[in-house]
């Protein structure tokens, strides 16, 4: 199966995050997978910055990666997100096909 869009969520906090946090961000990502159409969802933290975390979710479709940012779990992950007052940064990413390149194929 081919990934045909990719969306991720950039969770940074300017003070500690408590123990927890990355255990939480891991268990979203699980409940993320269950998702249709999903293919695969990652937290990965950064060596650099302690206080950084990216979650990225690939998908068969640009319709299904839609159809999850209104889930009921993706609300409640930004919500809480939200409540933390953390710094968050979203960015989705789709294939743009040329219609006369694909025609020629």
């Amino acid at each position: 199966m081919n990934i045909e869009a990719v969306n991720t969520l950039e969770i940074r906090f300017f003070e500690a995050a408590d123990a927890l946090f990355e255990r939480r961000l891991h268990s979203f990502a699980f409940r993320f997978e269950e998702a249709p159409g999903c293919l695969g969802y990652v937290v990965i933290r950064s060596p650099a910055e302690s206080n950084l975390w990216i979650l990225s979710g690939y998908w068969s479709s640009a319709s299904d990666m839609t159809l999850h940012f209104s889930s009921t779990h993706m609300t409640q992950l930004v919500n809480a997100l939200i409540e933390a007052r953390a710094n968050l940064t979203f960015a989705s990413f789709t294939p743009v096909v040329d219609e006369a390149a694909q025609d020629e194929v």
